[in-house]
C-alpha cells in the first residue's frame, strides 16, 4: 500500500504522541511506501529510515499559511505518487479534496462539548479546520467510541461513511526505563479539562495524602498556584515545569498513584500508560477514561472532591493483584494492533472508492 499521511499538526501534546508511535510502529511492521508530511522541524522520535519526509513550512502566520502549504503538497504528492490514499492523522488538513480517499483521524470534540475551556480563537480555528474536513472526508478513524459517537451526534452526515474506533496503543511504555519508586502521586495541569483545582480540594481532605507532583505547570501559572499552595497549607505539593519525554516517563513509572480526573478525554494516553507501568490510576466519570480503563482504574462516581478523595485512597490500597490484572488488560493496547486496525479501513476505503471489479 502506498499512502500519503499528512502529520503536519504533529509538533506537541497527544497528536505528536499519536504520530511518532503510529508512524514508527507502521515502518516497523509493513512494506507500505509512506509519504509522512511533518511539522518544519521533523517529528522528533521517528526514525526516518524507511520513510519519505516531507516538512511543511510555517511561515507566519502559520494559522493561515500553512493549511495552504498543506495542501499544496498533499496535491503534488497525490499527483506524482498516485498513493491508495491519504491518511490525515489530524482534521486540520488539506483543504481540497485530494482526489483520492481521505481518512481523518478524530481525537475528540473537546472545542464543541466543552467551548469554555478554549479561546474564542481557537474555537473558531478549530471549527474552520475541523468541519471542513468532516465534509471533504472519505472515511473516519476515531481514537475511542466516545468520540465516534460524539461525531455522529454532533455532524449526523458523518455516519454514512465509514468508519472504525482505533484505539491507541501503551507499548511505547514498555521502553521507560526502569526507575525506583518516589512515593509522589502526580496529576496535570497543562489544559484545564486536568482539573487541578478539584485534585487540590481532594488532597485538602485526604489524611495523610501522599506527596503530590503536579506535571505541566506553564511558568506564568506556577507563581499564583505556589500561593495557592502555601494558602492551603498543601507543603507537600509540587509543582512541576513541562518535563522531557526521559523526566516525564519517569514520573509516571515511578509514580505511587497517577491521578487522572478529566472531565473530557478522546483517550486518556495515561490510563493505559500507567496500567502497563503497574501504577494504580484514578479516573473521573468521563467516557473515553471509563471506556479505555474497561474497569482496571479507579473511577469517581462523580466530579467532586470527596469522591476524588475515596477513589485516590482505594488506589493507594490497592493489591497487587489488581495491578496485575490492570497491567494485563492493558496488554492489548499495541500500536501495531493499531497500525492492522487503521489499515484495514483504509483498504476498505480505498476499494470502495475503485468500485467493482
Amino acid at each position: 500500500m502506498r499512502l500519503v499521511i499528512d502529520a503536519t499538526g504533529a509538533e506537541l501534546g497527544g497528536i505528536h504522541t499519536y504520530a511518532r508511535h503510529l508512524i514508527s510502529a507502521w515502518r516497523r511492521t509493513t512494506d507500505d511506501d509512506l509519504h509522512v508530511l511533518t511539522p518544519a522541524n521533523g517529528i522528533e522520535g521517528v526514525d526516518p529510515n524507511g520513510l519519505h519526509l516531507y516538512p511543511v513550512p510555517a511561515r507566519p502566520p502559520a494559522l493561515l499559511r500553512r493549511p495552504v502549504a498543506q495542501t499544496r503538497l498533499v496535491s503534488r504528492l497525490v499527483d506524482d505518487l498516485s498513493p491508495d490514499a491519504v491518511l490525515a492523522a489530524h482534521p486540520a488538513t488539506t483543504l481540497l479534496h485530494p482526489g483520492v480517499p481521505l481518512v481523518v483521524v478524530v481525537h475528540d470534540l473537546r472545542h464543541e462539548l466543552r467551548p469554555a475551556q478554549f479561546s474564542r480563537v481557537r474555537r473558531l480555528s478549530r471549527a474552520l479546520a475541523y468541519e471542513r474536513s468532516y465534509r471533504l472526508a472519505d472515511g473516519f478513524v476515531a481514537i475511542s467510541q466516545r468520540t465516534l459517537d460524539d461525531l455522529h451526534r454532533l455532524h449526523p452526515a458523518t455516519a454514512s461513511r465509514r468508519a472504525s474506533v482505533v484505539h491507541h496503543g501503551a507499548d511505547h511504555a514498555d521502553g521507560w526505563s526502569d526507575v525506583a519508586p518516589h512515593g509522589s502521586a502526580v496529576t496535570f495541569a497543562h489544559h484545564s479539562n486536568k482539573n487541578l483545582d478539584l485534585v487540590l480540594d481532594a488532597w485538602s481532605m485526604l489524611p495523610g495524602a501522599p506527596p503530590l507532583r503536579v506535571l505541566g505547570v506553564a511558568p506564568e501559572r506556577r507563581p499564583g498556584l505556589e500561593a495557592e499552595l502555601r494558602r492551603r497549607r498543601l507543603l507537600h505539593v509540587e509543582p512541576a515545569p513541562y518535563l522531557s519525554d526521559e523526566e516525564f516517563e519517569a514520573a509516571l513509572a515511578g509514580a505511587s498513584a497517577i491521578v487522572f480526573p478529566s472531565d473530557f478525554e478522546g483517550f486518556g494516553l495515561p490510563i493505559v500508560e500507567g496500567m502497563r507501568r503497574g501504577v494504580p490510576v484514578v479516573i473521573g466519570p468521563d467516557a473515553a477514561c471509563l471506556e479505555v480503563a474497561g474497569g482496571h482504574a479507579f473511577a469517581m462516581t462523580a466530579f467532586t472532591a470527596s469522591e476524588l478523595a475515596r477513589a485516590t485512597l482505594d488506589a493507594l490500597a490497592s493489591s497487587e493483584a489488581q495491578r496485575e490484572a490492570a497491567r494485563a488488560y492493558a496488554e492489548r493496547f499495541t500500536w501495531e494492533r493499531s497500525v492492522t486496525a487503521t489499515r484495514l479501513l483504509l483498504a476498505s476505503v480505498s476499494s470502495a472508492a475503485r468500485g467493482p471489479g
